[in-house]
């Protein structure tokens, strides 16, 4: 039995699609909008590549399904509001102040509520309940659980040898930014969000369905922005570190997979939230 969502998080799209069109939009259009260094400008532009023509139509088309009781449309729409939060926290702290500041506060804030109300609120175990047999369980756990290891050791390889030596991370001296909320919201926040879906997932708790839904699509959303930053940072003349490319373009290639294999063991109907002022 199909039930038609009420849920009102959904509603937050239109104003996150308004301000995510004038802050990435303005992002690659206007010139001189990054007052920012270079390397750190060119990544800047390449994620607004993103985020305008991905992010936002995945963002108001997901949403539309969702409201119609879609579950797989629900995570993919969750993971976009991870995407964009951890985006535009970067945004509002690392990027030099400019004439969008006030537009990526907003930006963090919809994002954020959307984000905190829809995980409060979604009946994980009706989304469970969807899931088909012979969902790779295991499979998407496992992945999860190395993705979280290998970035561990990745930021912790630049940032313990630098520590040791009273020396600056390379990453920050190349940004330019006091420190890399990069390294920040991984370890603090996404990092341990794919281990607790892992370890869910695994144990086959109704948690874990629900996260891995959205981790997967954050994921490939973030490579996604990353290899567009790449190619702009390319076009600019910017250095890039070639074995974290080809590391980001595997994992690009799997996470798709993963997400992809994943969703489509979701059945086309059933409960996939409670019902919500």
């Amino acid at each position: 039995m199909r039930v038609k969502p009420t849920n009102v998080w959904l509603w937050f799209t239109i104003p996150i699609a308004i301000l995510l069109a004038i802050a990435a939009g303005s992002g690659l259009f206007v010139k001189g909008l990054y007052r920012d260094n270079p390397y750190f400008a060119s990544q800047a532009v390449g994620q607004d590549f993103i985020s305008l023509i991905v992010v936002l139509p995945t963002l108001l088309v997901t949403a539309f399904f969702a409201g119609r009781g879609a579950p797989g449309a629900q995570l993919i729409w969750l993971g976009g509001l991870v995407y964009l939060v951890y985006t535009y926290v970067v945004a509002a702290f690392d990027v030099s102040f400019n004439a969008l500041f006030l537009v990526y506060v907003a930006l963090l804030g919809c994002s954020l509520y959307a984000l905190i109300g829809s995980l409060v609120t979604v009946d994980m175990a009706g989304i469970q309940a969807c899931f088909g047999g012979g969902t790779p369980n295991k499979v998407v756990s496992i992945y999860l659980g190395i993705v979280a290891v290998l970035f561990y050791v990745l930021w912790l390889s630049e940032i313990v040898p630098a520590l040791a030596s009273g020396r600056i991370p390379q990453s920050i001296q190349d940004n330019g930014t006091p420190t890399n909320a990069i390294h920040v919201l991984d370890m603090a926040w996404i990092l341990p969000a794919f281990g607790i879906a892992a370890v869910s997932l695994w144990h086959k708790r109704a948690l874990g369905y629900t996260l891995a839904g959205v981790l997967l699509t954050y994921e490939v959303l973030l490579i996604l922005a990353v290899l567009s930053m790449v190619v702009f940072m390319s076009l600019d003349g910017q250095p890039v570190v070639v074995p974290q490319v080809i590391i980001f373009g595997v994992l690009f290639a799997v996470g798709l997979g993963m997400l992809i294999g994943y969703l489509r063991y979701l059945k086309p109907s059933g409960i996939s939230r409670k019902e919500n002022l």
